[in-house]
């Protein structure tokens, strides 16, 4: 992008004195924007930069925030609030978290962690943890929490007993996260804002130290995040947010897309500025993305507009099934590389992460790097969550979801006994985890059990000396006291080499964290962590091809763009007829081909495995038949059965293709359509004549069996 602000962004760098929405759409310089923003705020306007804060949601997106109002401001920027919802809300709770009842050392449980407690309620409740999954109550109480809902205000609608049990369940976990100095993520957002509410001083303390209020990707904001903002710009009104709601996919974690359609009821007197002229793709890929996007009603009116190239045609590719489509996509990839297209400048996307597996076959076969952003997190492994449970241990002597993971690890002769009576002196008494260690004796443990606990407790004392210097000083004790080299060299086991690998690499990445910050302790490292998002370790630099899902890609770009698996129930991912889930889905489908620069590849398959089956028949995607025929260039691995573009009538039949006569009798493999069903293809026929019994597979893989002469079917 030129040195130049366009027109448009110029208005939304330079509009203050009234709230500010910016409907900026992908590529068209929003970070720029919002940085030259802060900086006229700075440098103009005169706010002391203190008193700006700048909300975004991934960490990656605020470091790169900071380093460019570093390269604008010659003042010191280092007091500007500058950070994730969550990194933002964990630093206010840092200072006033007491008020609610807790330690301000609180550990900040990540999904695994909160499922454990879960889980620990559900036992300590007497109930099957096979009926009563903690994977589920996990999914549904996160999602109360999102919606602000509190386990007095859970209506239950449903009289069955697992259902019954959510609201205690939803009780007794909140009341074991503050026993353990404990939040989830979601407590993150919901505690500033009781904070707020019980303390009416300190919301008035940060509206008077927010004068001005940014926001990025608005359009993700759940309720909590918009109720933050809201309690701090609601009284001077100094606010811009920027979003896009033709990219709003997070519905399913809480977000909502009338927080931007609807800024201006929350905020009257705003001021709505678009951004539509796009600086990273080609015409083809913006006219192709929005042909799809457009097809949403509830959507603000727009259309990005570029003056770079046409460029080259969007790539249908159809393949006979998801082994094909891997080997298929590869090959090209492979052929991009030798026309020197680097690997980093290429990304393959798909809906789920199952879809990996076959691509990371081949991609093994042919011996191409490549990483997965969203797969098996390096905080995720199991060494290094042992290694991080001890430094949480070592801050919060409460959190004793960290305590019983490491207790015994590296094995120190601390069994089940051992454990299962601690938990239960602590479930069945007034005492947290810290206060019944005190007390010991009162487990009836022998003598021989209570020294080794003893002893574990004095490796933690002895670590716990160098908590107040620097967090490498912290994690080199600690590998030293626990003997984790030993433990893994021992069995001379491969595996094990390469879990010690794992932990050197921990250990180099908080060297590099004490390097570069100033708050270089314990305390501070494993802030960051908790906060870190897949995103945040990935490195573009590096020479390996990226796979990640579409959700993922969200703010990113690529010369070289490949969409797979572009089928009916799975982009879009079936989800019955809701329209909401439907636009969203088409909204993903925008995401996608958007973060394309130069060229954007969409491929499906004919037939896939899906759910443990055998091969299921695929209908291609209709988001590809949103696409302008004169938009593409269609190519396929084997000649098709049917042509799956005649799914829509509506659309020219391009010259080549064969005419269907319309008159003949139904055969296995013919395309129909159905009034109440839609399209989809005859897979059995039984019998003859009109008493004929047709088998037929619709969209979303709905298999319906139908009486020929009541069906109405049609030909098409």
């Amino acid at each position: 992008m030129g040195q130049i602000l366009n027109k448009q962004q110029n208005e939304a760098v330079k509009l203050i004195g009234c709230p500010v929405l910016i409907f900026a759409g992908a590529g068209s310089g929003k970070t720029r924007v919002l940085t030259e923003k802060i900086a006229h705020l700075v440098d103009e306007v005169g706010i002391p930069p203190e008193h700006i804060l700048s909300v975004t949601f991934t960490n990656k997106a605020a470091s790169e925030m900071k380093e460019r109002i570093l390269g604008l401001i010659q003042c010191d920027v280092s007091k500007m609030t500058v950070g994730t919802f969550h990194s933002v809300c964990a630093s206010l709770l840092r200072k006033h978290i007491n008020i609610l009842g807790y330690d301000n050392n609180f550990t900040i449980y990540d999904q695994n962690d909160a499922k454990q407690a879960i889980k620990n309620v559900i036992t300590s409740m007497d109930l099957d943890i096979k009926t009563f999954q903690p994977n589920k109550y996990q999914y549904l109480i996160s999602n109360l929490k999102n919606k602000m809902i509190y386990p007095k205000d859970v209506l239950l609608k449903s009289d069955v007993y697992v259902d019954e049990v959510l609201c205690d369940i939803y009780t007794e976990y909140n009341k074991s996260l503050k026993e353990n100095n404990a939040v989830d993520f979601d407590d993150l957002l919901l505690l500033p804002l009781e904070l707020f509410q019980k303390e009416n001083s300190l919301l008035q303390h940060y509206q008077k130290k927010f004068q001005y209020v940014l926001v990025d990707e608005y359009q993700d904001t759940n309720k909590p995040q918009f109720e933050f903002i809201y309690n701090l710009s609601k009284n001077n009104n100094e606010i811009t947010v920027v979003g896009d709601d033709d990219q709003s996919i997070y519905a399913w974690r809480g977000a909502d897309i009338n927080n931007i359609l609807n800024f201006s009821n929350s905020f009257p007197n705003a001021t709505t500025i678009k951004l539509e002229q796009n600086y990273r793709s080609t015409k083809t890929i913006l006219d192709a993305a929005y042909n799809v996007v457009s097809k949403n009603q509830h959507r603000a009116d727009k259309k990005l507009w570029t003056d770079n190239k046409d460029g080259e045609p969007i790539s249908i590719n159809e393949f006979e099934n998801e082994n094909k489509e891997a080997s298929g996509v590869v090959n090209d990839v492979l052929k991009n590389s030798q026309k020197n297209i680097s690997l980093n400048d290429m990304v393959l996307l798909y809906r789920t992460n199952s879809q990996s597996r076959v691509i990371e076959d081949r991609l093994r076969r042919e011996s191409v790097p490549y990483h997965i952003v969203g797969g098996m997190k390096f905080y995720d492994r199991k060494e290094i969550k042992d290694l991080l449970a001890y430094l949480r241990y070592l801050i919060n002597p409460k959190d004793s979801i960290s305590f019983f993971r490491i207790v015994n690890f590296p094995p120190r002769g601390i069994g089940k006994t051992v454990t299962d009576k601690i938990l239960k002196k602590i479930t069945d008494s007034n005492l947290d985890l810290s206060q019944t260690l005190e007390k010991l004796s009162d487990l009836e443990l022998s003598d021989k059990q209570i020294q080794k606990v003893r002893d574990f407790l004095s490796i933690i004392d002895n670590v716990r000396e160098t908590i107040n210097l620097t967090a490498i000083d912290t994690i080199e004790r600690l590998i030293d006291e626990i003997k984790i080299n030993d433990h893994y060299t021992s069995k001379d086991n491969p595996e094990d080499y390469e879990r010690l690998e794992n932990i050197q690499e921990l250990v180099s990445s908080i060297s590099e964290f004490v390097e570069r910050n100033d708050d270089n302790s314990l305390k501070d490292f494993i802030e960051e962590v908790s906060l870190l998002t897949d995103i945040d370790r990935w490195n573009m630099n590096e020479q390996k091809l990226t796979l990640m899902t579409l959700h993922s890609s969200k703010g990113l770009e690529f010369k070289n763009v490949y969409i797979l698996g572009a089928e009916e129930g799975l982009l879009p991912l079936s989800h019955g007829d809701d329209d909401d889930d439907l636009e969203e889905e088409r909204r993903l489908f925008y995401v996608g081909v958007t973060r394309g620069i130069e060229k954007v590849s969409i491929s499906y398959a004919s037939s896939r495995r899906r759910f443990g089956s055998g091969p299921m028949f695929s209908l291609r995607s209709s988001f590809i038949d949103s696409i302008p025929e004169e938009l593409c260039r269609y190519n396929s691995d084997s000649k098709p059965s049917y042509v799956s573009r005649s799914l829509f009538p509506d659309r020219k039949e391009s010259n080549n293709k064969v005419p269907i006569n319309k008159n003949s009798e139904f055969e296995v493999n013919d395309m129909v359509q159905h009034k109440l069903y839609g399209n989809g293809k005859i897979t059995n026929i039984e019998g003859i004549g009109d008493n004929s019994k047709i088998t037929i597979q619709f969209r979303g893989n709905i298999v319906k069996k139908f009486i020929k002469k009541y069906a109405n079917l049609k030909n098409i």
